[in-house]
């Protein structure tokens, strides 16, 4: 398989289960192999679209390591920008805190009360001064929000998926955000569109992957 046949791809999914273990199918069998900036092998499908039909049943796939109370702990510091942990940083900080001066989940929130049709709820992660030099940078980079149909809806884009490891945990928070977003608005929360530029699963999980897309195949 040559590179430019592993791009892109749109699946629309149930739950977030469902989007998981579509996804996983996607990058295991129409990725391609390579060997990224850091030496790790990975299996890469650019440009995996997932609309996911009902983000709120089903969240947590049987096969990941996660369990429910360490999901809640991801899904809080999302939502609350708390980093308790100290790690170099977090998505929650990125987005409440944004450069230590903009609070962007606060801001959609009321730019959503304001006018529901506005195009312009969109939160950002990356922040040039500082990731343009460092080596720990945000693979989730846009989270914007749209209000149509009485719904709050997500599309997020990541530059970098680890598909394997991270996505389940990624839309479980995702959920309780948009959730968090829509109670704010006074609106239902809809649907959440993830677009993943590089989707992939690292060497280290490709054995545990082929037996999960056999086992659903």
């Amino acid at each position: 398989m040559t590179q430019v046949e592993a791009i892109g791809r749109i699946i629309k999914a149930h739950t977030i289960s469902d989007a998981w273990y579509r996804g996983l199918n996607v990058i295991w069998n129409h990725g391609h192999v390579i060997t990224d900036e850091r030496g790790s092998q990975i299996q890469e499908f650019l440009n995996l679209m997932i609309v996911i039909e009902d983000p709120y049943t089903d969240r947590i796939p049987k096969d990941i390591s996660w369990n429910e109370e360490r999901l809640e702990e991801y899904a809080k510091q999302l939502i609350t920008g708390e980093n308790a942990q100290d790690f170099e940083y977090t998505y929650g900080q990125r987005l409440r805190n944004w450069n230590g001066e903009v609070d962007q989940i606060a801001y959609v929130i009321e730019k959503l009360k304001n006018n529901k049709t506005s195009r312009r709820a969109t939160a950002v992660t990356w922040i040039p001064d500082i990731d343009t030099v460092v080596d720990e940078v945000p693979c989730m980079i846009i989270d914007d929000f749209k209000v149509r149909g009485g719904k709050v809806h997500l599309t997020t884009v990541f530059r970098s998926h680890d598909f394997a490891g991270a996505y389940p945990a990624n839309l479980y928070g995702l959920s309780k955000l948009l959730e968090y977003v829509a109670e704010k608005v006074g609106v239902l929360p809809g649907k959440i569109t993830t677009v993943s530029i590089s989707a992939h699963v690292y060497d280290h999980d490709w054995d545990k992957i082929e037996d999960i897309v056999k086992g659903v195949q």
